[in-house]
């Protein structure tokens, strides 16, 4: 877990590669979506900063063993990019799951992960500012076919529903996990080759923990898990949404680049109505079938494959 990556996008001439950060990629964002059920199933439970914090540490807790080593051995990079590392861990750790868990308590699923669709639009335009990276006219195509894909799923295939959509003040917290989102995967741009990035993200947490532990603490709202629904459902978003699908994430970005990773978070609807089907048993609809094939085929058009072939 602690080899470091090229963070540069690897070439054609690396297959394996570029397949395992796709899978990768499309893992993370399964893990993802279930963040959002457990997350939306805890909103009476916990407070949104208080269930953060003990998300996160439940993944430093995860993480530790197998970094650890690699980490003190990297120290001085790390200690180098200390400012990296602390935008790396509040841009993809405080921020927005926090603020993530904060809408959850006010807004709909739908509307979080409609607004949540904007973050691939901005990754593009950010590596297009910053990196000077090409957006070729696939890729326009790609993400727009996702776009609508991911919006087709997202309320059911209805249009009335889409049309009947209202956002209030709820909705207001997604917009810093959007921006958030947008910014993380850029960051991971600029990340040293010379850390690998698990330590990476062990690094962060530390750092995003070091700034919420103690707004915690002095709010008053920090205390045990008292449930063993609680505890299970923080189980799964310590182990598996924070360490495991971060790990996965970042190593996608680094290898497939900002751009072509982005579209792959419209993969959560798609992954809600699986989970829907396979955990609750509810029939596959037409509309899930054409949103999916709208999202997989935009994917396909938004990555490489297509520059490949020409």
């Amino acid at each position: 877990m602690s080899a470091a990556l090229d963070l540069k996008p690897h070439s054609a001439a690396q297959p394996a590669v570029l397949s395992w950060a796709r899978s990768g990629l499309a893992l993370a964002t399964l893990l993802w979506a279930g963040n959002f059920i457990a997350g939306r199933a805890l909103r009476d439970e916990m407070a949104p900063l208080e269930l953060n914090v003990w998300r996160w540490t439940i993944a430093l807790a995860v993480l530790l063993p197998f970094t650890a080593g690699a980490l003190w051995r990297q120290r001085e990079t790390v200690r180098r990019h200390l400012g990296l590392v602390f935008a790396l861990g509040v841009t993809g750790v405080a921020v927005p799951h926090a603020c993530v868990y904060a809408a959850l308590q006010s807004t709909t699923a739908v509307n979080a992960l409609l607004l949540m669709c904007l973050t691939p639009l901005l990754i593009l335009l950010g590596a297009r500012i910053l990196f000077g990276q090409p957006i070729r006219p696939w890729q326009w195509s790609g993400m727009l076919l996702a776009f609508a894909g991911a919006v087709t799923l997202v309320v059911r295939g209805s249009v009335e529903a889409l049309l009947a959509l209202e956002f209030g003040a709820g909705d207001r917290w997604m917009l810093p996990v959007v921006f958030c989102g947008a910014a993380q995967v850029l960051l991971l741009k600029r990340a040293p080759n010379q850390i690998g990035q698990a330590p990476l993200l062990t690094a962060s947490i530390i750092a995003a923990l070091a700034l919420m532990l103690p707004a915690a603490l002095l709010s008053g709202s920090l205390s045990l898990p008292s449930s063993t629904r609680l505890t299970v459902s923080l189980g799964y978003m310590g182990v598996f949404a924070s360490a495991v699908a971060f790990v996965l994430w970042n190593r996608g970005v680094t290898g497939v680049g900002p751009s072509r990773a982005g579209p792959y978070l419209f993969l959560m609807p798609v992954h809600g109505a699986a989970l829907s089907f396979v955990i609750l048993g509810e029939p596959v609809q037409t509309f899930q079938y054409a949103g999916g094939a709208l999202v997989l085929l935009g994917l396909w058009l938004a990555s490489d494959r297509v520059s490949n072939r020409r």
